[in-house]
């Protein structure tokens, strides 16, 4: 497996560019000096997925393939999914307002015309008390009051994913479905797959959205190969392909920014100027070229990357902030690693 990792040619499926001349970059899986780089900063897993296969796959000393390890805000991925889910079971919309469900809202103007989609690209408005830095609960987050209006500036914080939880944990409730949303995602899309999340953090009987929960390197590979090929299966998708795709869809208030997902690419336009990359992501310092990149990002340097121009999928794991204090150190480049496994290959027309 050593071998084809440090051997693999990977091509994006068409021109990156417009012009009938134009030649789609390549590129050489350097698996091993990602991973050396990975364990610099104190990494202990390394999987690459290409079409399905795993074509790399590290552990430092001691770590068994199996063993969990929290993901802290990659979980916030997994709202965009239940929501997909909860679109195609007849549940929700994406731009229904969020009061229809959270009726403590519709008194007031600016909580009123929050959207779910703006709750999950983190636009809702919602304000982040300076004043305390503890996780909320459910019934906590809908008392938040709201600072700017709807979808006009971006603010990364727990509120709105719990918010959302709780919108979802009540459409639950009155169709007679799963009583929490872990349960629901569970049901519907990770047990089908043989996807175990587990030590799924709490508040007030609620599993938390935002952070919290805890995953296997190759586990956390198998979601993100489900997120890029669901809408593969047609009719049999576990989700709705269209909310499935709105993941990846840019918002106004942050370009880098989808549903729970980050989009550091320079191709979107105010790329550069993003709130949030550089603070959680470096910059991607490529051209427009560059394949497409999504990530589930957590501290402590928990990645999920996508490539789905070239159908890759990359785990990247550390012990995590509560078991290794020291993977906080900004010693972690999301660049240097991407460069590190991604080498561009010269191409001749």
């Amino acid at each position: 497996m050593s071998g084809l990792a440090m051997t693999m040619v990977l091509a994006m499926a068409g021109p990156a560019s417009a012009g009938a001349q134009a030649i789609a970059p390549v590129y050489a899986l350097a698996c091993d000096g990602a991973d050396a780089y990975s364990r610099q900063a104190r990494g202990i897993a390394v999987i690459v997925v290409h079409a399905g296969d795993i074509v790399c796959e590290r552990y430092a000393d001691g770590i068994e393939p199996d063993e969990v390890w929290e993901i802290a805000s990659g979980v916030k991925s997994f709202a965009g999914v239940m929501a997909a889910a909860a679109v195609q079971d007849g549940l929700l919309s994406l731009d229904e307002r969020a009061a229809d469900t959270l009726t403590e809202w519709q008194d007031d103007p600016a909580r009123a015309a929050i959207t779910i989609r703006q709750l999950l690209n983190q636009s809702s408005g919602l304000a982040l008390p300076r004043e305390s830095s503890r996780l909320p609960g459910y019934q906590a987050a809908i008392r938040t009051r709201a600072r700017t209006r709807p979808g006009e500036a971006f603010a990364y914080g727990p509120r709105h994913f719990q918010a959302f939880g709780e919108l979802l944990r009540r459409k639950l409730a009155a169709a007679g479905l799963d009583a929490t949303p872990a349960h629901y995602l569970g049901r519907r899309v990770l047990a089908p797959l043989g996807i175990d999340v587990r030590n799924w953090a709490s508040l007030d009987g609620m599993p938390v959205l935002s952070e919290g929960a805890s995953i296997s390197p190759r586990d956390w590979a198998r979601f993100g190969h489900f997120v890029l090929h669901d809408s593969d299966a047609g009719v049999r998708a576990r989700v709705d392909p269209a909310t499935l795709a709105a993941l990846f869809e840019p918002s106004g208030a942050n370009p880098a920014y989808g549903l729970g997902w980050w989009l550091p690419h320079p191709r979107h336009a105010g790329y550069r100027g993003s709130r949030g990359v550089g603070r959680f992501l470096d910059t991607l310092e490529a051209g427009e070229d560059f394949p497409e990149l999504h990530v589930a990002a957590g501290a402590g340097g928990q990645r999920l990357y996508l490539f789905p121009e070239l159908d890759l999928v990359v785990v990247r794991m550390t012990r995590g902030v509560d078991q290794d204090p020291a993977t906080r150190s900004r010693a972690w480049s999301d660049r240097r690693f991407i460069e590190h496994l991604l080498v561009p290959q010269a191409v001749t027309p």
